[in-house]
């Protein structure tokens, strides 16, 4: 007799087909979400792109702002330095055409002797003479004397100063004077008054010991180069009727509109409107430089005024 066959069925049709079910809806709904799945995948690793170059950038700006800060600091020091530079190259220069002044003048022929110091008769009739020194002679009575304290004439300021002195004490009582010391320096020019308000002093004993004393401070404040014009300009605005100037006669042109010599006297000449008497001493080495004697002598002569020459 054939024995029965036993089949053992671990899951049943349905079952099966309940899996199956569930594996097509996972496989389907993670082929559904894994676009998005990727995308955030994406935004995340892009964020994170996002923050390193932010971070790079924000380094890079810090370094650029840096830069610009030593830049700017760069060129303002470079500014300064440029402007120190231009301000050595006009001192320099000024003193390159005062060197080539004096080294044209030395070229040109000496000078004729100073003026003789005696003075002669007046004409019958004429005014009559106030006021002489070593033949300059005025009629005026309000005399301005005006001394150059450029430093060239440093090494003759005892000789600036004894003229001074002996032109003072050839004023009688009934004069009146002032001192006005001058000399260009790089901040401009500048100005020594007797007496300090720019008025006149009656000629006493007192005021005569107060100008020399004066003039005594001065000796170590030879200094700088000199400015004519705006010297003379200034001396215009003094109520004196007769200007006496104490100067070495070289004037710089840079310090005086670079005018030449002979355009400086005309414009002196056009300047003095009230037609004050202009005298001219020279002091110093007037015997090497011709242009000294001729640039003294001339604006004198323009403004009838007397010239003189003295040397140590």
């Amino acid at each position: 007799m054939r024995s029965r066959r036993r089949n053992f069925e671990v899951y049943s049709l349905s079952a099966i087909d309940l899996f199956a079910s569930a594996m097509g809806a996972f496989i389907i709904i993670t082929i559904i979400l894994m676009p998005d799945y990727q995308k955030e995948v994406r935004s995340q690793g892009d964020l994170e792109y996002l923050e390193e170059l932010a971070g790079k950038t924000q380094a890079l700006l810090q370094e650029t702002e840096q830069g610009s800060k030593d830049l700017l600091e760069a060129l303002l020091a470079a500014q300064t330095r440029h402007q120190q530079l231009q301000a050595k190259q006009e001192i320099v220069s000024s003193e390159l055409e005062t060197l080539n002044a004096e080294q044209q003048a030395r070229n040109d022929q000496p000078p004729p002797p100073p003026p003789s110091p005696v003075v002669t008769p007046d004409k019958k009739g004429s005014n009559q003479v106030t006021f002489r020194f070593l033949g300059l002679k005025t009629d005026r009575k309000r005399i301005l004397f005006m001394v150059d304290m450029n430093r060239y004439l440093s090494r003759h300021e005892a000789l600036v100063r004894r003229t001074v002195i002996r032109a003072m004490e050839s004023l009688q009582t009934g004069y009146q004077f002032a001192i006005l010391g001058f000399q260009q320096q790089d901040t401009g020019p500048r100005y020594y008054r007797w007496p300090a308000d720019g008025s006149l002093a009656d000629m006493t004993d007192r005021s005569r010991s107060e100008a020399t004393d004066f003039l005594r401070g001065l000796s170590d404040k030879f200094e700088g180069s000199s400015s004519l014009l705006s010297a003379f300009d200034t001396a215009f605005q003094s109520p004196a009727e007769s200007i006496i100037l104490f100067s070495d006669g070289l004037p710089n042109p840079a310090y005086n509109a670079n005018l030449s010599p002979g355009r400086l006297v005309r414009s002196i000449t056009v300047s003095n409107s009230k037609g004050r008497e202009i005298h001219a001493v020279t002091i110093g080495d007037y015997f090497k430089y011709r242009g000294t004697v001729e640039f003294m002598e001339s604006l004198a002569r323009a403004n009838a005024g007397g010239f003189l020459a003295l040397a140590d």
